[in-house]
């Protein structure tokens, strides 16, 4: 049997990456164990248990995380926090296999989804959260609800009860935000849709947040707890999955503190369980509604962004369409001439691109216009239009830009095209050439595209005259 052995940096990097997961899955479950362990009321399970969560969350985001050494990490720091804080082993050891069995049941059940479900980003993606969650909350519960009796001489179905129901909780409110963070990049709390950039108007919806769970103190009452939903739902409409998550935890959390010592909806008794955890249900379900709402615009939003690319593109080259270029091409060119700025324009058309098609087939002539479009972008700047105007003929403005620039702008793409050889089939390539035409306002005043695509169109069939594969100014 041949081994494969990685090279030795490859080797470290993999190893140090390994060790790197190992140890943040590992002290993540610690902290978060212990800081559960702290929240557990006299004589009962803990209250808030975010350990689980937090792991799933991990698991589920990072797909490198899900090997056994963090696996294992995982139970021995579970282990590690009861046993630091009293616990025996033999209960330890159940109640450490009754998460790790709530977690698993979790991971495998969301690796049947896709990418946009994980990160919440479909419609449905908030109601399969909701599954999952519950199914491994139930998981959980089934394994260790039996250790209340042992414990603290409950019976199963009031362990079976509590477990659940903060299991439920706890993914409901944390899951979310681990799912939906975008990453340690800068994000934004409103998308260009929202409420502008105005940091008032973008805080507005935040701000009546918060102003309605302090209200729902200030009144209280049996319904108390619905008075944030309204503006939730407005931060929905307004933010990202993300910051709407964040925020539903921040809410949730503090609700749950506030029904647990009586600010919110008046006090609990201590030991009336099922009170307690219709409650802290109820607070945990309200988040399901906001967050739909988050998804689902976000799946709008993306629909739109690609509805919209694909309006202003070509289908085959990625370029802006016809239509696209001369609609931002005259706001471009009037905006320059008011200014005084000169503006440049190629034409570019691929030399004999109906013997080609006729030659080889029009799979090989839309692999030309495709490769070529990847090479001429490769001269093009970033604020520079390239569109597709005709069947083989294209179109680069160049804002800023004068005759003599552009000229040179020209000769490189040509020159680039003209030294490279483009796959055609599996086993076949050639060369193609381009002749461009090139024309520039010089600022003046009354410049328009139309002008300056007539002229540079002139120059264009002035170098398809003198033989192709020039550059001709006008």
């Amino acid at each position: 049997m041949q081994t494969v052995s990685l090279p030795l940096p490859q080797a470290s990097s993999v190893f140090r990456a390994r060790l790197t997961a190992t140890a943040v899955v590992g002290l993540a479950v610690l902290a978060a164990s212990l800081f559960g362990i702290l929240t557990r009321p006299v004589g009962f399970l803990a209250a808030f248990w975010p350990a689980n969560a937090i792991l799933l969350g991990l698991m589920v985001r990072n797909k490198d995380y899900a090997s056994l050494p963090t696996w294992l990490a995982a139970f021995f720091a579970y282990l590690v926090a009861d046993l630091a804080t009293g616990s025996e082993l033999a209960i330890t050891l159940w109640l450490t296999s009754a998460n790790m069995v709530g977690v698993i049941t979790g991971y495998l059940l969301f690796r049947l989804l896709g990418d946009d479900d994980r990160a919440l980003r479909r419609p449905l993606s908030v109601l399969y959260l909701f599954a999952i969650s519950a199914a491994a909350a139930l998981a959980a519960a089934l394994t260790g609800g039996g250790a209340a009796e042992v414990l603290f001489g409950r019976d199963f179905i009031s362990g079976l009860e509590f477990w659940f129901v903060t299991e439920l909780v706890n993914s409901l409110v944390i899951l979310p935000v681990i799912l939906a963070f975008p990453g340690f990049v800068r994000f934004r709390l409103t998308d260009r849709r929202g409420l502008g950039r105005d940091e008032v108007a973008r805080l507005l919806p935040a701000a009546v947040l918060f102003c309605s769970a302090a209200a729902s103190v200030v009144i209280g009452g049996p319904g108390a707890i619905a008075f944030p939903v309204p503006a939730l739902i407005w931060c929905a409409l307004s933010y990202t999955v993300f910051t709407t998550s964040t925020l539903t935890l921040v809410l949730c959390a503090w609700m749950l503190v506030a029904a647990s010592t009586g600010l919110l909806a008046g006090p609990i008794p201590p030991d009336a369980l099922g009170s307690t955890s219709s409650v802290r249900l109820g607070i945990a379900l309200i988040a399901l509604g906001p967050l739909s709402v988050a998804s689902i615009n976000a799946a709008r939003e993306e629909l739109l962004r690609k509805l919209t690319h694909s309006a202003n593109h070509d289908m085959l080259t990625g370029t802006l369409s016809r239509r696209a270029f001369m609609d931002q091409g005259h706001v471009i060119v009037g905006k320059q001439a008011g200014q005084g700025v000169p503006t440049s324009l190629l034409m570019v058309d691929v030399d004999y691109f109906k013997s080609v098609n006729d030659h080889y087939g029009h799979a090989a002539g839309d692999r030309i216009l495709t490769e070529f479009a990847r090479l001429s972008s490769l001269a093009v700047r970033k604020n520079d239009l390239f569109g597709r105007v005709g069947g083989e003929e294209f179109a680069v403005l160049l804002p800023g830009t004068g005759l003599e620039e552009a000229t040179a702008i020209a000769e490189r793409i040509r020159g680039i095209v003209e030294n490279s050889e483009i796959a055609i089939s599996d086993v076949k390539s050639i060369g193609i050439s381009v002749s461009i035409g090139v024309a520039a306002t010089d600022g003046m005043a009354d410049a328009c595209l139309d002008g300056l695509m007539a002229a540079s169109d002139a120059a264009l069939y002035r170098a398809k005259s003198k033989g192709r594969n020039l550059v001709q100014a006008a």
